[in-house]
């Protein structure tokens, strides 16, 4: 933790207190003579003392107690020591000068009195400087708590992005394996476009955030190999506002909306799945299809859902909308602002 800097409170501080000092004991009254000088000079030096004594006290003792949850030991020990230390101090500082101007003095009287001043100027000292102290370790402990906080979301959002690949790569392949037999002429243009898919795919894995117009890149090829498979049983519409292209979202979510929709409906030439992507006014990219669902159930544990909204989720954005009706499904995703983004860990 970087040391704050305790100059400006090691020159105010002691001037303060013998300002104090040296009001208490009229030393600015009428007449100024030698004694009152000498008091003035011999109370500055006692105060500089006690104040030096009392910060070295503070910082060895903080040395041994630094934590927070050792507050109530550090505060004991270093109340324990400045008072008898400023007690010492300011008893031997009085002594000398009444020996010095001829004085006599009681002391009891004496003792008590100065006993009283020594805990009042070390609350006054030890005080700031642990009020200064516990600042500083509440502003380090959020730190660290923000720090942590972001690398388990980084983490986590590694572990998600991990889920997507082995499915999306399961699918491609099963697909690519019913075209060989099929229609090798198809199959070998639906292996160009997936080596273009993969080098999409491949790059979003470097990065949290990518932009809507690369997503739609993506999802054209993505789609033109389901087109391959699917033929026009499956139908698109994609209306997106220009002005929405730079804004950003993680990667492969088109991609995951899409093969929810392809995984759990029926597609046909007779009942073709007709897919709608679009934008609103209000910065949200919507993913719609008519819900044909298969009489046989598929079998789902919602990953794709589950990973989109946990990643927006992560990315503190606003929450993933999923509604299903009896003749449609759609879901509706922020778009982020890059600012908006990046105030996140600024």
């Amino acid at each position: 933790m970087n040391q704050f800097n305790y100059t400006w409170l090691r020159i105010i501080a002691p001037a303060a207190l013998i300002v104090v000092s040296l009001i208490g004991n009229q030393a600015f009254e009428p007449p100024i003579d030698r004694v009152k000088l000498e008091l003035i000079f011999n109370n500055c030096i006692a105060i500089a003392l006690v104040f030096e004594a009392i910060r070295f006290i503070i910082f060895t003792v903080r040395k041994y107690f630094p934590g927070s949850h050792q507050l109530t030991k550090r505060i004991l020990f270093t109340l324990i020591f400045s008072v008898l230390t400023t007690f010492l101090i300011t008893v031997s500082s009085f002594i000398f000068h009444a020996w010095y101007a001829g004085k006599k003095f009681s002391i009891v009287s004496l003792s008590v009195a100065n006993f009283m001043q020594s805990i009042l100027i070390v609350m006054l000292i030890a005080g700031a400087y642990e009020a200064i102290y516990f600042y500083q370790l509440l502003i380090r402990s959020e730190k660290e708590k923000e720090e942590l906080l972001r690398a388990n979301l980084q983490s986590q959002f590694d572990s998600l992005k991990g889920q997507v690949n082995p499915h999306f790569l399961f699918n491609s392949l099963n697909t690519l394996s019913s075209l060989i037999a099929k229609d090798p002429i198809r199959a070998e243009s639906f292996v160009v476009e997936l080596s273009s898919v993969y080098r999409y795919l491949l790059k979003s894995n470097e990065s949290e955030l990518t932009t809507l117009k690369n997503e739609l890149n993506f999802i054209h090829s993505f789609l033109h190999l389901l087109k391959t498979r699917f033929g026009s049983g499956l139908e698109e519409e994609i209306v997106v506002d220009d002005k929405f292209l730079h804004y950003q979202l993680p990667p492969l979510t088109l991609q995951m909306l899409v093969e929810n929709a392809v995984k759990h409906n029926v597609i046909a030439i007779a009942r073709p799945l007709k897919l709608c992507i679009h934008t609103t006014e209000d910065g949200r990219l919507v993913v719609k299809n008519n819900l044909q669902k298969k009489t046989q159930g598929v079998p789902s544990g919602k990953v794709g859902l589950a990973n989109i909204i946990s990643r927006f989720k992560l990315l503190k954005q606003p929450e993933v909308m999923v509604n299903e009706t009896d003749d449609e499904f759609i879901v509706s995703v922020p778009l982020i602002k890059t600012t908006a983004y990046e105030s996140i860990y600024s």
